[in-house]
């Protein structure tokens, strides 16, 4: 039986979450919240077409919309459905490709940046750098 509080439409979002084969995950989700409040870091704890189950959501409110990013898919919009013991369930407006947020997003470099060898002072300050390995083919950063 469902609470006072639910809605019609967070009704038919927890049925479709309960009819959607679900697959356990270890991932992280970003939620951005309408409310002004800042972005949040979720781990993921299963993932269907439908919808989400995440952790860490102790802050959030039943019948909110967010956006989510997970893997490879950004901004995808979702109601939470239900939030219990640290954990919230949401339901996609649209269902999504399991497979494509199982993949980690990818930072595809600029067009026309030189590899490091290349120019004559070596190329490291147009190169894009994380970390060390910026620095890794560079004979003097040894």
């Amino acid at each position: 039986m469902t609470s006072q509080s639910a809605t019609p439409v967070d009704d038919e979002a927890a049925e479709r979450l309960l009819r959607t084969p679900r697959a356990s995950v270890m991932l992280s989700a970003r939620l951005e919240h309408f409310d002004g409040s800042a972005p949040s870091t979720h781990r993921v704890r299963d993932l269907s077409k439908g919808g989400i189950r995440i952790d860490q959501a102790s802050e959030l409110r039943q019948g909110a919309t967010v956006l989510i990013s997970v893997g490879s898919l950004e901004a995808i919009a979702a109601t939470i459905v239900w939030v219990e013991a640290g954990s919230a369930g949401l339901a996609f407006a649209e269902q999504i490709n399991p497979d494509a947020a199982r993949k980690k997003a990818v930072v595809t470099p600029l067009s026309g940046v030189e590899p490091a060898s290349a120019g004559a002072t070596g190329g490291a300050a147009s190169t894009p750098r994380a970390g060390w390995i910026g620095d890794l083919q560079n004979p003097y950063g040894r």
